[in-house]
């Protein structure tokens, strides 16, 4: 279990709750937001976290990690957690956590 303020992560059930209400994701979503989860408050490069991923072979655009985060930003927002997801130019990706 990873936890973060209102955001839980039961690594075992494969699944993520705001304020106990449930976050859909898909598999790769979800192995995005429990890397971002396990990094929070720091700048992570696509590159960082596709290989976070373990997603290396065969290659995948960088940009891809763009849509996986689109993906994540909207389901935050359909639990209700806003977007804690940030971004910083020419750097990367950030989980802001308490």
């Amino acid at each position: 279990m990873v936890e973060l303020g209102a955001l839980k992560i039961d690594l075992g059930a494969q699944q993520a709750r705001w304020s106990e209400k449930p976050i859909p994701l898909r598999p790769n979503e979800f192995r995005l937001l429990r890397f971002l989860a396990e990094n929070p408050n720091r700048v992570l490069s696509r590159q960082e976290m596709i290989e976070g991923l373990g997603k290396q072979e065969p290659p995948i655009d960088p940009r891809t990690v763009d849509v996986w985060i689109g993906r994540l930003r909207r389901a935050f927002r359909s639990a209700g957690a806003g977007n804690p997801l940030r971004t910083v130019h020419a750097m990367g990706y950030v989980l802001d956590a308490p």
